[in-house]
């Protein structure tokens, strides 16, 4: 049971449940409704016509003012002298220094300037951030063949760029809980920085702003990934390579992917598609777990079909480390195209 609870949280906190998945866990009591942010929130019954809600009452009103006061300076040392160190989740200070590494870290890889820069001119990352948000999909998928094209490589640094599992990470630590951890946490689910709701205070910081910067480049990027497979099929070998050592962390789940999606797309039960034999079973649980929610996020019905009938039937379709441990995740043998390699 608490291994089904963590998992609901997990995938929760990065989108890849859906409202009604989790409402049948909430329901057959497989998680509480306090343990998934913002379902509590979402469900809640507005307020009486005419009647305005007390703030002194209303504990999110009290996390926002917290989270105000940091952002502003109210609380800071110089202001009250004395005042106890408030722990990391209340204090933006924690969030911005790892946002800064985070982001920091992937500046030296040039991919996403590149793609940016065949969309329009850009002075740096966050301009081609904010070009590929912009873009139409057919102009981005063009501008993206063509920078994969150059730079095969390109493909993982985008990958490395866009994976913010470090930030959700960070917002699941236990000494990070409070109103800025839950924040962020809702910004990484959110479709759009304005749905974050009253906590919207943590837009004032500048790495959060870079963050939404990132984030709805991100959204563009993942929607375009199964136009490449349909469209550019036979140059995706050509571009399923490992980026430089720097970047490769997140490397395999996106391969294992699109591998998910062949799968599923063009092979059935009966009769495998074409290529050779890969054993998904082999691969570090977390490589898994990524592939998944990338694969879902690609054609989730399809790829779903693919898990034997007991994760097939779960809401929210993931198996556990227990279930890989058995190798008892797919339900047929899995191929990989000659000109990939995984």
């Amino acid at each position: 049971m608490r291994v089904i609870e963590q998992l609901a949280q997990h995938f929760w906190a990065r989108g890849a449940l859906t409202r009604e998945e989790a409402q049948y866990l909430v329901g057959h009591g497989f998680v509480r409704e306090g343990d998934l942010p913002g379902f509590v929130e979402d469900n809640a019954p507005s307020e009486l016509a005419g009647e305005e809600p007390d703030p002194r009452f209303d504990p999110k009103a009290r996390e926002a003012e917290q989270l105000e006061d940091e952002l502003t300076g109210r609380n800071s040392a110089g202001g009250r002298r004395g005042k106890k160190k408030k722990p990391a989740g209340h204090n933006v200070a924690p969030l911005a220094s790892h946002l800064g590494s985070h982001l920091t870290g992937r500046e030296p890889f040039p991919a996403l300037h590149e793609l940016g820069q065949r969309l329009t001119p850009c002075a740096d990352w966050r301009g081609a951030a904010r070009a590929v948000a912009a873009a139409e999909p057919d102009d981005l998928e063009a501008a993206l063949v063509a920078v994969l094209n150059a730079r095969p490589r390109a493909l993982g640094e985008l990958w490395f760029w866009f994976d913010v599992e470090p930030v959700f990470e960070w917002a699941e630590r236990g000494d990070n809980s409070g109103p800025v951890a839950d924040a962020i946490g809702k910004l990484l689910r959110a479709d759009t920085p304005g749905r974050v709701g009253r906590l919207d205070q943590l837009l004032k910081v500048p790495e959060v702003q870079a963050l939404t910067d990132l984030l709805a480049a991100r959204g563009a990027f993942l929607a375009a990934l199964p136009g490449l497979f349909v469209r550019q099929f036979d140059k995706l070998g050509q571009w399923l390579v490992p980026p430089a050592a720097g970047a490769a962390g997140p490397w395999p789940a996106l391969p294992w992917a699109f591998v998910l999606l062949y799968n599923a797309r063009k092979g059935t039960a009966d009769v495998p598609p074409p290529g050779y034999p890969v054993d998904p079973h082999q691969l570090a649980f977390e490589v898994l777990k990524a592939a998944l929610v990338a694969a879902f996020a690609m054609d989730r019905a399809a790829v779903r079909a693919l898990l034997i009938h007991q994760i097939r039937e779960r809401p929210e379709a993931i198996p556990d480390s227990g279930d890989l441990a058995k190798r008892a995740v797919f339900d047929r043998p899995l191929h990989c195209p000659y000109s990939w390699k995984v």
